[in-house]
């Protein structure tokens, strides 16, 4: 099924997952550009980024990128987060230094245990507003068409009042669907209690009773559920099988209707032809 019925399926299931899009260990601008046209080309029409995403480069990349395809695609934005004062500072220095940093090993390893540090958070009313207008803007568009909280603790999903502002962001026509990213499956169910959710986006691997329990909810409540971090997630100990573990959780959870949309994190083209591959070779032995 390599014809109109392998693209559908693209277009209906996948999204391309833009966190390292003009990030220090991610691609360049070029780079990162070519990679979103080109996936666009192959029938990728969701996106999935967040303001603090390559210190918000990302959405400024998909922004120029897009440029007149924007209605054409289903831009997903995230807001909470935000970088702490000394990398605000030096984000000036960030073109200068990110080809430095790219050649070396020690370099690379430094900035991997930086981005494993906690971002700081902010849900207030104010400080989420400033963030969506800016990502907005960034974005070159006037709405997403999804916007989520970006990872908030469980106090901050029970007391409602942050996603009461995206609710209202809503409203003023800023978004068409309001939610949750999470961090886990624990999360996604304390999102669901919410009748304002209308979507959540979590890692969906490997497979657990609660994800089951996560994702018959989900369907029953006509939540729009995003899955990420497949990857990841279903990488054993030895690197050199990491690609057939990850196809088999991407086939296995595109099996799964409940989920909506599931997130490709790549930012190499080769890698995602691999993955396009393997989905139509999964929707050609279904057929």
């Amino acid at each position: 099924m390599n014809g109109p019925a392998a693209l559908d399926v693209v277009q209906q299931r996948l999204g391309l997952g833009c966190a390292r899009l003009g990030s220090v260990l991610g691609r360049d601008r070029a780079g990162a550009f070519t990679l979103v046209q080109a996936a666009f080309d192959r029938g990728i029409r969701l996106f999935d980024t967040a303001n603090i995403y390559g210190q918000g480069e990302s959405e400024r990349i998909l922004g120029a990128a897009l440029g007149s395809r924007r209605k054409r695609v289903t831009l997903v934005t995230k807001a909470g987060q935000y970088f702490p004062a000394w990398m605000r500072v030096a984000k000036p220095l960030k073109s200068a230094v990110t080809p430095l940093i790219r050649r070396s090993g020690a370099g690379r390893h430094l900035i991997s245990k930086a981005r494993e540090a906690p971002l700081p958070q902010n849900f207030s009313d104010h400080g989420l507003r400033a963030s969506i207008d800016a990502s907005l803007r960034r974005l070159n568009t006037d709405y997403a068409d999804i916007l989520l909280l970006h990872s908030p603790p469980a106090d901050v999903i029970a007391r409602g009042d942050a996603l009461g502002l995206l609710d209202k962001m809503r409203e003023a026509g800023k978004a068409i669907k309001i939610g949750i990213s999470c961090e886990d499956i624990q999360t996604g169910l304390l999102a669901l209690n919410d009748p304002r959710v209308e979507a959540v986006e979590l890692p969906l691997w490997p497979p657990t009773e609660a994800m089951d329990r996560f994702l018959d909810r989900a369907r029953r409540q006509a939540v729009f559920v995003i899955g990420r971090g497949l990857i990841n997630a279903a990488q054993p100990a030895s690197s050199n099988d990491r690609w057939p573990a990850a196809r088999t959780a991407l086939t296995a959870s595109l099996a799964r209707s409940e989920i909506s949309r599931v997130l490709i994190g790549t930012t190499r083209l080769a890698h995602l032809d691999q993955v396009l591959d393997a989905v139509r070779r999964a929707e050609t032995s279904c057929s």
